[in-house]
Parts: C-alpha cells; sequence; structure tokens
C-alpha cells in the first residue's frame, strides 16, 4: 500500500494543532493523548514535535511563539511558513471540540499502524529462514504494539469511588468467617496476613536453592484458591512439566516422591496414587515447561491464556532469574532482571490476578553467622524488592545441620513475610513434609 492511500484525516490533525495553539487546556491534553508519530502530515508532525518540545521545556506555546521557535529549529519554512500557523488556528471556532479530533486522530494513527504490522508479519512469513515459533510471537507483538493505546488520562473523584470500595468492605463485614479476599493460599497465617494473594500482585518467594521454594508456590497453586475450579498457570522454566505432575502427585497422594518416581509403591499405593490422579484431574493447571522464556514471550501466552481461560486466578513462575528480557542491548544483567520484575508486575495488573514469582538469593547469607535470608540477599537487582507487592523469604535451619537426618520425614520452615505492601510483615513456621514435597500449618502435622 502507498502512502498516499494510507488511512489519515488531515482536517482533524489541523483542527488538534489549532486548539493546542489556543488553548493550554487543549494542548496538555492532546499531548497526554498523541505522540508525534500519531501524525499522518509531515508538517503537522514537526509542528506536534516542536510543540512537545516547548511544554517539556517550559515554553509558553501558543499560535505567537511557535514561529519563533520553529524558526530557531529551521524548520518554519518547511512546515509552510506563519501562514500554514495562521491558517490552524483561523480552523477552529471552538476548542472544546479537542477530544472528538483526538479520537479521530489517534484511531487512524493506529489503523496505519495496524496496517505496518500487517505488511511486516507476511514479509517475515514468507521468510523460510525464521523459524515458525519466532514469526508467530513477533506478530502477536507487533499487534499488540500497534494497538496499544496511550494510558488512560482521566482523573477520578474521591466520589466515584467511594462507593465500590465501601461496598467491597461491606461484603468481607458480612463474610466474618473469610480470612482471605484475594486468592487463598492455604496457608492459615499467609492469608490473615496477606489477605490472599491480591488482584495485581507480584508475589516473591525467595530463597537458597532446595529450600522448598518450588514445592511452596506448587501448593498454592494446587491446593490454594477458594474457587478450586479457577484456572491457574504455571511456567517452568527449570523443571520438565512430567516432574512438575509427579510432585503435584507425591503431594496429593502423599507418597514419597523417590519411590514414586521410579515405581517403587505398592498396590494399595498405587491406588492411592490413581486417586490423587482423579482428584488433581479435576483442577484447572496448565503448565508450560519452555526451556527459554523471555518477558515478550511470557506477556503474551499470558494474555492468549487470558482469552481463552477468562477466569485465571494465578500465575507462578519458576523462577525469575532463568527468565530473560528479550532486548539485545549490553547493559548488564542486573538491568535485565529489573526489566523482567517491571514486566512481572505489569503482567500481574494487565491479567488482574496475582503472579508468583520465584527468586534465589545471593550467597551473602552464607557468609553470615546469622543465615536468615534479608531483602539485601535478592539476587541481581534491588528492582525485585521495589516491583513486588509481596517477598516471602524461606528459611530452614535443618539444612545448614551438618547432623541433618535425612531420613526424617517432617522439617520446620520459617517464611518471613519481609515485604507487604498492603497489609503487616511478620514470621511464621510451616511443616515441610520433603519426601511428599508438601507443606502444612504449622501444628497441623
Amino acid at each position: 500500500m502507498s502512502r498516499s492511500d494510507l488511512p489519515a484525516s488531515i482536517e482533524a490533525e489541523r483542527a488538534v494543532l489549532g486548539s493546542c495553539l489556543l488553548s493550554t487546556d487543549a494542548l496538555e491534553k492532546s499531548l497526554e493523548t498523541l505522540r508525534p508519530n500519531d501524525f499522518y502530515n509531515n508538517s503537522n508532525r514537526l509542528i506536534f514535535d516542536v510543540l512537545t518540545q516547548m511544554y517539556s521545556e517550559g515554553i509558553p506555546a501558543d499560535y505567537s511563539t511557535l514561529p519563533v521557535e520553529l524558526q530557531k529549529r529551521d524548520i518554519l519554512d518547511r512546515i509552510g511558513g506563519e501562514t500554514y500557523i495562521d491558517a490552524l488556528t483561523e480552523g477552529v471556532s471552538y476548542t472544546g471540540n479537542i477530544g472528538y479530533h483526538l479520537d479521530i486522530v489517534r484511531d487512524f494513527s493506529i489503523r496505519r499502524k495496524l496496517i505496518a504490522a500487517g505488511e511486516r508479519i507476511a514479509s517475515m512469513a514468507s521468510d523460510y529462514d525464521k523459524d515458525v515459533p519466532d514469526i508467530i510471537d513477533e506478530a502477536e507483538q507487533l499487534l499488540f504494539d500497534a494497538a496499544q493505546n496511550r494510558s488512560s488520562s482521566e482523573f477520578w473523584h474521591v466520589r466515584e469511588l467511594i462507593s465500590p470500595v465501601l461496598k467491597n468492605i461491606e461484603d468481607r463485614k458480612n463474610t466474618p468467617n473469610l480470612t482471605s479476599t484475594g486468592y487463598s493460599t492455604g496457608f492459615t497465617e499467609l492469608d490473615d496476613m496477606t489477605g490472599g494473594l491480591q488482584p495485581g500482585s507480584l508475589n516473591i518467594i525467595a530463597a537458597r536453592p532446595s529450600m522448598g521454594k518450588t514445592a511452596l508456590a506448587m501448593n498454592i497453586a494446587q491446593f490454594g484458591g477458594r474457587d478450586k475450579n479457577a484456572s491457574v498457570l504455571i511456567f517452568s522454566i527449570e523443571m520438565p512439566k512430567e516432574q512438575i505432575i509427579q510432585r503435584m502427585l507425591s503431594a496429593e497422594s502423599g507418597i514419597d516422591l523417590s519411590r514414586l518416581s521410579r515405581g517403587l509403591i505398592d498396590s494399595a499405593e498405587f491406588e492411592k496414587v490413581s486417586q490423587a490422579c482423579k482428584t488433581l484431574s479435576k483442577r484447572n493447571i496448565y503448565i508450560n515447561d519452555s526451556t527459554t522464556l523471555s518477558a515478550m514471550d511470557f506477556r503474551g501466552r499470558c494474555r492468549r491464556f487470558k482469552n481463552r481461560h477468562p477466569d485465571l486466578a494465578l500465575v507462578v513462575v519458576d523462577y525469575l532469574q532463568l527468565m530473560s528480557s528479550g532486548e539485545k542491548r549490553n547493559e548488564g544483567r542486573v538491568q535485565e532482571v529489573s526489566d523482567i520484575s517491571r514486566m512481572l508486575k505489569a503482567a500481574a495488573r494487565e491479567m488482574n490476578c496475582p503472579v508468583i514469582a520465584l527468586s534465589q538469593l545471593s550467597r551473602e547469607a552464607e557468609k553470615r553467622t546469622d543465615k536468615k535470608p534479608q531483602l539485601s540477599d535478592l539476587r541481581d537487582s534491588g528492582a525485585i524488592e521495589q516491583d513486588a507487592d509481596v517477598v516471602m523469604m524461606m528459611f530452614r535451619e535443618d539444612y545448614y545441620s551438618s547432623t541433618e537426618n535425612n531420613d526424617l520425614r517432617a522439617s520446620v520452615a520459617e517464611l518471613r513475610i519481609a515485604k507487604n505492601r498492603n497489609g503487616s510483615t511478620g514470621t511464621f513456621k510451616l511443616t515441610f513434609m520433603r519426601e511428599v514435597t508438601r507443606f502444612y500449618n504449622h501444628g497441623e502435622m
């Protein structure tokens, strides 16, 4: 498609620019809604770019100051001189219609981006050197980027927000036995402290290797949730899906994982495993075990899953440091992990469900006499702590004990809520049955 055939409304673009030159309110609303590249006409695009720069530099932007700034940048003649600017303002009789014209300019801009994305997708599909999965991922990202609108610039008066919040409080008041308002983890003290994992929240489970963080996350996915039919999505980068299922069957049946995985079970135990299979099959748990997972892949797959399963209640990522940002740049691993952390938080908000991301801790804890983890031990990036709504840090004393009895079934684990954006912090104990990779409320066993 030639450039002259692309969808656009030059009249709407001129109306937007004319309004900007006559009204500061119109200029501010336009800057919140559009970018220079949203303008199809080259002169209009250059003018809006200069208006954007003037506003950011604190220079008054109107029909008298704009020509001066355009002249300074040697652009005035390129856009048609002061005659063109005069025509822009003469065509506007009422700036209150700015919203209508902004919608037109934005919508045509999105249409052009979609056309460009379609052409790019067609070109990639014809390139037989590119793998189909890579084409699909890039195509989805192109379409998503093209369709993205600017963030809403609406301001909400508190009176508009009070009613739904009060209704939520009333519902909780009328349900006194409800310990969690989000996704129930199945662990009493954790739900009491967090109110359950809240929609849109990023929840970090951090520990040194082999502490049991994967087991805890899988237990929450398998046994948590008040609505047992709600969908749960697990991204397992470290462990293949078959091993995840074996762990879940072991936790459900109470059969030693080591013996179960090798088939060293008797008839009675096999019957328990069969029953566990029936129970587990009723849960809407889905597993993605790609060995590589970029930020783009993660968000795209979550989006596709949400479209198919609107009841998505929880997403689990095992584990954060095995992800990649997908960006080809040389800013170091710390910056990359920061990008991943922000993406996880953004995905949680977009999906409107909690995300649990497992995170490794640095070796600093190993160097201290008191080996209990601290927030500063989060590996690779302080952005994890900043972006997370809840940070849970796991510690087991027997992990460091030289006299640890490997045959001992029960192990005491401390789970410290080191950060809780909307609740209290503190430490409580869980009982970890290592042989069956299952945690229990302390004292239940």
